[in-house]
């Protein structure tokens, strides 16, 4: 088996399977089916064909909350991530349901608001304000709305503030893609283009000139700590691996052509399930469609096709890796943690490492001969780390 070239820094890991976890939710059988995944720093969410939401804790897999929904199977699903006590959902007739947890009090969750602006359509993307308790939400038609929810920790007092609950904000010009919120700006993809809204102006920009024909997504690039003085980038989506690097405002400053570099050989997932295989071969290059971005650190965007999962680091127009891992629906990050949940149903759970963090996570739970292969397959990148 051939080692792997010094050039890689990174690889997906899977150190635990969700199975059992699926199986105890009864999330396996033939008549319910895990329909959507969501994340935030505390909890797992899993959406069932049922109407149920399942939370878990990530720490311990252990303390669970169960919501039920009479209005239909959960399609989405997405956590406030500045408030984990709030949670949305949306169901398969088109309502969209938030929910307080309720978990500071140890009180009960309970419904605090259901928006039937979208019902009878499919809703295809849920996305919270990154600052205050509002919910955007797009649907198969291209409407665009926000829901600006009345908390019971605000008081009474609140209620006054929110006339209108409900915000129509835009109808774009076909199916609602992706949404991703950063500082007052919306962003929107639809099967043709990126729009661009001030939420607070309602002004809107068309991002690009050029238009493009189905699934393409777009994700805001904060800029971390480090960078004091530069402006918040996007990253859009375009055919054939290439993806638009553009400012705050909407303007297209380059094209980034992955196309090329995507012509290597896939990494192996490291799992305990079987071992790493490394094969090189010449592989042609992949002109693929991205149907979504997702920013994954402070460096990475992600996304994937039916065939893998693909981690840029666009500004330096580089693929950090990419793995062959196969049938995947969608797939929820937090930090440096994937959720995959696949066409079957099954969910699996991948971090993203640098390689002597992953021996040294395989040596801590006593998987040696599975850290020792790892240690001849990037055995050229190790000795450079000096593990």
């Amino acid at each position: 088996m051939a080692a792997i070239p010094e050039s890689y820094s990174h690889v997906l890991a899977e150190f635990e399977c969700l199975s059992p976890l699926l199986s105890a939710l009864r999330l396996d059988s033939s008549r319910l089916k895990c329909t959507c995944i969501g994340i935030s720093r505390k909890w797992l969410a899993l959406g069932s064909s049922g109407g149920g939401l399942n939370l878990i804790q990530k720490d311990c897999w252990k303390q669970r909350l169960f919501l039920t929904h009479k209005e239909g199977a959960i399609s989405c699903v997405a956590f406030c991530l500045h408030d984990e006590d709030y949670v949305a959902v949306a169901t398969s007739q088109g309502l969209v349901v938030v929910w307080e947890l309720n978990q500071e009090r140890r009180g009960k969750p309970e419904k605090i608001y259901i928006s039937s602006e979208h019902k009878g359509r499919k809703v295809t993307a849920l996305c919270w304000d990154t600052n205050a308790l509002r919910v955007f939400v797009g649907d198969h038609v291209g409407k665009v709305s926000v829901i600006k929810i009345n908390s019971s920790k605000q008081g009474k007092a609140a209620t006054a503030f929110v006339m209108f609950p409900i915000h129509i904000i835009t109808t774009v010009d076909s199916r609602v893609v992706q949404l991703d919120y950063l500082d007052g700006r919306l962003l929107i993809s639809s099967l043709t283009r990126s729009y661009l809204c001030d939420t607070e102006r309602e002004k809107f920009w068309k991002i690009g000139n050029k238009e493009r024909d189905g699934e393409y997504g777009s994700c805001f690039f904060p800029v971390g700590k480090s960078g004091a003085n530069q402006q918040s980038l996007i990253y859009c989506a375009r055919p054939g691996s290439r993806i638009w690097e553009v400012n705050f405002e909407g303007e297209v400053l380059s094209t980034h052509q992955f196309k090329q570099l995507l012509s290597s050989s896939p990494l192996p997932v490291i799992t305990i399930r079987k071992d790493p295989e490394y094969n090189v071969s010449a592989c042609s290059s992949q002109s693929l469609a991205f149907p979504k971005l997702l920013y994954l650190s402070e460096h990475c965007i992600m996304t994937w096709t039916e065939r893998g999962i693909y981690i840029f680091i666009p500004q330096n127009v580089q693929v950090l890796l990419w793995s062959e891992v196969k049938d995947i629906y969608d797939i929820a990050v937090y930090k440096n943690e994937l959720f995959c949940l696949h066409t079957n149903g099954k969910v699996s759970h991948l971090s993203l490492l640098t390689i002597e963090k992953c021996v040294e996570r395989l040596l801590r739970r006593s998987f040696w001969t599975l850290a020792a292969k790892m240690c001849y397959l990037f055995q050229n990148s190790i000795v450079l780390c000096r593990l």
